[in-house]
């Protein structure tokens, strides 16, 4: 897949088939509309493009609502690739941008530059001031411009809309399974490994201490994980928190990845979140956490076993 940096990387060419986005997480939802728009491409002959922002929009309009996003923005393009997609381009919002209108937005950029042929999102999308840029405004301008608008409907599971909004709530509540369902796939940190305390080492239970490239956590506690690395996909227990046994204060992501021994200092590891195990808590004392710890590896092997 291509990737373009903004409108301006872009070549005029041929007519395109494309979506139009921020894409945090890229669910099941966005997922819908992505691969629509893959695949009017390829009936058409002609490349599909999703058009996305780095830094959303909200994060230059209103940050202090911007909800913190789920991928980085290395994950969400890699997504975007798995679906099919031709390019991506990576549109850096910012204020002068903010002030177009969206017919404006729609004519120099889509129309004039890009060339829709097709033009797929969600039904109930809408973009720019006073959330002028909505369906009813793009299917007027593909009458005139002679371009198609689908808008795909929003998916529903168990009684919830998935958005991204909804998933940020399950990450940070620990509640990983929900996550995944309505991910598609499990919610995922970057990031290079670092040199922590060595706390792990002293106990007889490594762990690699993750340098976290996402702005969101999940809940404080220990979960089953898959750490990949280097294109293997190593089972482990990760703990999210304060290491309250040891008195710590600063919120650490570390990894102890089950029947793997190489050094993984300065690697970029993906951690995959599968299921929380329990609450992070204080024991009393170093061979009770170590006892703990013992049985939150057996629970992650048995949990593993039966996937």
């Amino acid at each position: 897949m291509r990737v373009c940096a903004g409108f301006e990387e872009w070549e005029p060419g041929s007519k395109t088939a494309v979506s139009l986005g921020n894409y945090d997480g890229v669910h099941l939802g966005h997922q819908a509309v992505l691969k629509r728009t893959v695949e009017l491409g390829h009936l058409s002959g002609i490349p599909s493009v999703a058009v996305t922002f780095d830094p959303v929009p909200k994060k230059i309009l209103t940050p202090e609502t911007a909800p913190p996003l789920i991928q980085t923005l290395g994950q969400r393009l890699k997504k975007l690739e798995s679906l099919g997609l031709d390019c991506a381009v990576v549109v850096a919002f910012n204020r002068i941008l903010a002030q177009k209108k969206p017919d404006e937005f729609i004519q120099d950029f889509l129309i004039d530059r890009m060339r829709i042929k097709h033009f797929v999102v969600g039904e109930n999308f809408s973009f720019g001031h006073q959330k002028r840029g909505n369906l009813q405004l793009l299917r007027k301008m593909g009458q005139i411009s002679d371009f198609t608008v689908e808008g795909i409907p929003e998916i529903v599971r168990n009684g919830l809309r998935i958005s991204s909004s909804q998933i940020r709530d399950f990450v940070q509540q620990g509640n990983m399974e929900e996550a995944t369902s309505f991910l598609g796939r499990p919610f995922a940190l970057t990031g290079i490994v670092v040199e922590g305390e060595h706390l792990g080492a002293k106990l007889g239970i490594p762990t690699a201490n993750l340098d976290v490239e996402n702005e969101i956590l999940p809940a404080k506690g220990v979960y089953v994980c898959l750490v990949h690395v280097d294109g293997e996909a190593i089972p482990a227990v990760t703990n999210v928190g304060l290491r309250p046994t040891f008195d710590g204060s600063r919120l650490t992501v570390e990894a102890h990845l089950l029947d793997h021994s190489s050094d993984l200092y300065g690697l970029k590891i993906e951690i995959q979140f599968l299921r929380k195990l329990r609450d992070e808590i204080r024991f009393n004392g170093v061979e009770a956490l170590k006892i703990q710890i013992h049985s939150d590896i057996a629970a992650t092997r048995a949990y593993l076993s039966g996937i």
